[in-house]
């Protein structure tokens, strides 16, 4: 990999997060823990020199390769056999659009894509994850290896630092489940933190995709102040006083000083919802608190 990286004059680089996974056997693992059938397409984010590609195609996965570094595909075509190239295909993107949404080039592309097996760049791995729990298609799976904060955030509980936005979509939206943490020796170069292998699959109950999208701007305002209790953060975020957000979210005493971090997942997609309802019920008349009561 050195050689082919060094002939082409490639090498992983800090700003897009780049650390390749060199451990063969983990590799394996990674793709056995994907369960893919035969001929079933895989989105793979940040291929780098198509290490795990290799893997993935060995496999018999057709592979849809997002790579935002233009020297990786040469590096990629050195090390991945001309029999499996045959399966590849290679976009040279950012797997990210303005406004953290996924890039329509990349939505072109992964119709068949089931699942998303990647070793994740660092620099992007919790922000794609988020744009792919609010996204109405795209892989139903994933296996990803993502730094240890990261999947601790992912997997985060109520009452904790690490229980935030993407807890919050993470919990309504997927089934996760830890596989195995991974030191970092098993990379090149060697990053400074641990890193971790997680699984998800959609939940076939998950909210639709416009509610998604009301949740994850509501949550933005929710935990803008984490310190803050909720009433505060939602009037400091948006600019309503205290006593109109108690009385459009017909928080109950008990509830008006909770942090947003403390609360149930649910609780905080119902809150969403009812913000949503009262505030498009309140375009045409002054606020004065909205009628419905959360589901």
């Amino acid at each position: 990999m050195r050689a082919a990286l060094a002939a082409h004059g490639a090498a992983p680089l800090k700003r897009h997060g780049q650390h390749f996974l060199l451990d063969d056997r983990l590799l394996a693992t990674i793709v056995q823990e994907a369960g893919l059938h035969a001929g079933e397409g895989v989105l793979e984010v940040g291929p780098g020199p198509g290490l795990l590609t290799r893997h993935l195609l060995a496999a018999g996965a057709p592979v849809l390769a997002v790579e935002i570094d233009p020297l990786m595909r040469r590096v990629a075509d050195d090390l991945i056999e001309p029999e499996l190239r045959e399966r590849l295909t290679w976009i040279e993107s950012d797997v990210l659009a303005p406004g953290r949404r996924i890039a329509p080039v990349v939505e072109d592309h992964w119709g068949g894509c089931r699942a998303l097996v990647a070793n994740l760049p660092y620099s992007i791995s919790a922000t794609l994850l988020g744009a792919l729990a609010v996204h109405p298609a795209g892989p139903e799976r994933f296996v990803v290896m993502v730094q240890r904060e990261v999947g601790e955030r992912l997997l985060a509980g109520p009452g904790g630092k690490d229980f935030g936005p993407l807890a919050v979509l993470m919990a309504l939206t997927q089934r996760l489940r830890r596989v195995r943490k991974v030191p970092p020796g098993a990379f090149w170069p060697v990053p400074k933190v641990d890193s971790v292998v997680i699984a998800g699959e959609r939940r076939a109950d998950r909210p639709p995709p416009q509610q998604l999208e009301t949740l994850s701007a509501f949550l933005a305002m929710a935990f803008h102040n984490r310190r803050k209790t909720l009433p505060n953060s939602l009037a400091e975020a948006s600019g309503r006083t205290v006593a109109e957000i108690v009385a459009l979210l017909d928080l109950q005493e008990n509830r008006q000083k909770e942090r947003a971090e403390a609360m149930e997942a649910l609780k905080l997609y119902d809150l969403s919802q009812r913000w949503t309802a009262c505030a498009q019920g309140e375009r045409h008349r002054p606020p004065s608190g909205c009628d419905r009561t959360p589901s």
